[in-house]
């Protein structure tokens, strides 16, 4: 028995069936198809439904598609006044930051129209103006050593040393 080149296995012709060109074997199987099964009419509507219903099929597609594009409509809604939400906070936030800047720019001049205030020269114009002056007569010293007033030292030793006899310490 002789092989047979690439073109011949192909397209052959049989001798017994005088002639005619054999069909060469699929690479895939044919997929068999099944007629669609026709019921008898019912008279009853709700016992068609309990047999459309117990036939077993695919489930219908249009509630889970209606489903998919609820969640997703309902989650862009919730990002939209999620956003929207954080957008008036972020207003918030900047007023208040201005607010701030506001109240510690005032404080800075305040606190600067203070130190300007207790400064020599402002403090002897407005004793002036009250009309106070330095009292340059009598300096105000008290040196009288009655019999209740002594110093906070007189005779006492600083804490942890002792007294040396003779040296006066």
């Amino acid at each position: 028995m002789r092989q047979l080149t690439r073109s011949e296995s192909v397209v052959r012709t049989a001798p017994s069936r005088g002639g005619r060109p054999a069909r060469a074997p699929r690479a895939t199987p044919q997929v068999r198809r099944t007629k669609p099964v026709r019921t008898a009419p019912v008279a009853d509507p709700a016992a068609a439904s309990a047999a459309s219903a117990a036939r077993p099929g695919r489930a219908p597609r249009a509630p889970f598609m209606l489903l998919v594009i609820g969640l997703l409509c309902g989650g862009l809604v919730s990002l939209l006044l999620l956003n929207t939400v954080l957008a008036q906070d972020s207003y918030k936030v900047n007023e208040l930051r201005s607010a701030n800047d506001q109240l510690r720019q005032k404080k800075e001049e305040l606190k600067n129209a203070n130190m300007r205030l207790e400064m020599p020269g402002a403090l002897s114009d407005s004793s002036a103006k009250q009309g106070q002056g330095p009292d340059w007569d009598e300096a105000n010293v008290i040196t009288d050593r009655s019999v209740g007033s002594r110093t906070a030292s007189d005779g006492q030793t600083p804490a942890g040393q002792e007294r040396v006899p003779g040296t006066g310490r």
